[in-house]
C-alpha cells in the first residue's frame, strides 16, 4: 500500500517488534514506556510482538501480565542468535500491517516516540525512518565514558539534519514500511546471529535496492547502559566487534567475484593499517588534552584491528551465551 493510501485511512496498523534475552527488568521498563505512548490524533492499531531468545523462555511471565496497554504476542525462539529472534518477529507481523517499529529490550522510548516516527514518515514518505538513541549511565560511571559519545546511536547525531536521507540505521530505534520488507524478501542473515551486524547488512541491502531512508532526531529512545558495559574493557570489545563485521558485510553486498573479494580485502587492510598509525599519532598528540579524546583514538584502533581480524576470518562470537 502506498504512503498516501495509508494516510487516508482513519487508523494505520503497526507492529512493534522486540527481541529479548534475560532482561526482564529492562523489558518491563520498555513495556511501561510503550504504555505511555500518546498520539494527538487517532492512535494506530498497535500489536506488540515479543520474541524471547533465552533457552528457558523466562520472559513469558512478564508478557502474561495484563498491565500492558496494547495487544501482545509472545513467541519463544530457543535457537541462539539475534538473527533468528529478529526473523521470527518479522514473520509474525500481520499481513495487513502498514508499519513495523523495532526497539531493543534495554531501551525506554519517549512518550511521543511512535508519533514522531509516524509523523516523519508522513512528511518524507520514506520507507525507513531512523530515530535517535541516547545512553543513560549508572550514577558511578566515570565522566569520560559519556564524553566519548561511544554509546550514542548513531554516533555524532547532531551532524544529521531533520529528514536527512542517509542516516545509519539500526534496530534499536527504527520504523519500516511493512511492504518494503515483504516485497524486498530480505531478512536478517543467520551467519551474523552471534557476531552482530545483521541489522547493518539488512539496512544497507535496502539502500542498495533503492528504498528511501529519513532521519528523525525527535523520535527518541533512551538506552540503559548497565555497569558491566560502562567500562573500557567492554568498549574495546564492542569497538573490535563493530570492526570485525565490516568485511563480511561488504563481501555480502559487493563481492560478486573472487577479484572483487581480494580487492575489498586489500583495501580494508591497507586503510585499517593506515588509520592505526594515524590514531597512534593522535594518542600521542592528545594524551594531555583530555581522556575522552585519546580514548576515542584507542577505540578507533580496536575497530581497525577488528576489521583486519574480520578479513582474516578470525571468529568473533560477541553475543555467545555464557557457558557456550
Amino acid at each position: 500500500m502506498e504512503t498516501a493510501a495509508i494516510l487516508k485511512k482513519n487508523r494505520c496498523s503497526l507492529a512493534i517488534c522486540i527481541c529479548t534475552f534475560k532482561r526482564n527488568e529492562g523489558l518491563v521498563r520498555l513495556l511501561e514506556g510503550l504504555n505511555k505512548q500518546f498520539f494527538p490524533a487517532a492512535p494506530p492499531d498497535i500489536l506488540l510482538i515479543i520474541v524471547d531468545n533465552s533457552p528457558d523462555g523466562d520472559a513469558a511471565q512478564v508478557c502474561e501480565s495484563d498491565a500492558w496497554a496494547w495487544p501482545l504476542l509472545y513467541l519463544h525462539e530457543p535457537l541462539p542468535g539475534i538473527s533468528y529472534a529478529r526473523n521470527k518477529a518479522l514473520a509474525a507481523v500481520p499481513i495487513d500491517s502498514d508499519f513495523v517499529a523495532i526497539i531493543d529490550d534495554d531501551e525506554i522510548p519517549d512518550p511521543d516516540w511512535l508519533d514522531q516516527l509516524l509523523a516523519a514518515q508522513g512528511r518524507s514518505a520514506a520507507d525507513i525512518i531512523v530515530g535517535r538513541t541516547t545512553p543513560e549511565f549508572p550514577t558511578a560511571t566515570p565522566g569520560w565514558i559519556p564524553a566519548t559519545g561511544f554509546f550514542c546511536k548513531p554516533q555524532d547525531p547532531e551532524s544529521y539534519q531533520d529528514l536527512d536521507p542517509d542516516p545509519p540505521a539500526a534496530t534499536c530505534n527504527v520504523l519500516l514500511r511493512a511492504q518494503a520488507i515483504r516485497e524486498s524478501g530480505l531478512s536478517f542473515d543467520p551467519s551474523f546471529a552471534l557476531s552482530g551486524g545483521e541489522d547493518k547488512l539488512l539496512f544497507q541491502s535496502l539502500k542498495i535496492l533503492g528504498y528511501k531512508f529519513a532521519w528523525c532526531s525527535s523520535a527518541r529512545a533512551t538506552e540503559c547502559i548497565p555497569a558491566e558495559r560502562a567500562n573500557f574493557v567492554y568498549m574495546w570489545r564492542e569497538a573490535y566487534r563493530r570492526g570485525s563485521v565490516k568485511f563480511p558485510i561488504k563481501r555480502r553486498l559487493k563481492a560478486d567475484s573472487r577479484y572483487r573479494t581480494v580487492k575489498i580485502c586489500l583495501r580494508l587492510c591497507i586503510r585499517s593499517l593506515g588509520r592505526i598509525v594515524a590514531d597512534l599519532l593522535g594518542i600521542v598528540i592528545h594524551l594531555r588534552r583530555g581522556r575522552p579524546i585519546w580514548i576515542s583514538h584507542v577505540l578507533n584502533i580496536a575497530d581497525h584491528v577488528g576489521t583486519i581480524a574480520g578479513v582474516l576470518q578470525i571468529p568473533n562470537r560477541h553475543y555467545r551465551p555464557k557457558g557456550a
